[in-house]
């Protein structure tokens, strides 16, 4: 499977939410939002599954690989038009510096933050 974006970024940060903390296995995921309309998968093994945010105020659909399982990019029901790319499947990650943090209420106490990121408690409105 691979996919493409026609457009620049419009977001880039981490989440701290237990859904993503189980999804990657480790505290936190960094995520780059793009919008999804340019968002072009090719490949038939594109699975998803979704998941309440811890507030049960929203649901994101996770879409993940099912032939390796690597999680590839998310939409979230409160922020339509935007779909957030997994950071560790793009391509050249150089660019990636976090500039926002979201679930920080929800982050491990060991966990570590960006230095110049904005942090908010929950996912922001």
């Amino acid at each position: 499977m691979t996919y493409s974006v026609d457009a620049a970024p419009v977001w880039q940060g981490a989440c701290y939410c237990a859904n993503c903390q189980r999804q990657t296995a480790t505290a936190f995921s960094v995520i780059v939002g793009v919008p999804s309309k340019p968002l072009t998968v090719e490949g038939s093994t594109l699975a998803s599954f979704k998941t309440a945010s811890e507030d049960y105020q929203s649901t994101t659909e996770r879409r993940f690989c099912s032939a390796c399982g690597s999680p590839i990019f998310s939409t979230i029901e409160s922020m339509p038009g935007v779909a957030f790319l997994k950071a560790g499947t793009i391509d050249d990650t150089s660019w990636i510096e976090p500039t926002v943090e979201i679930w920080t209420r929800s982050a491990q106490p060991w966990a570590p933050h960006f230095e110049n990121a904005v942090r908010y408690e929950r996912t922001p409105a």
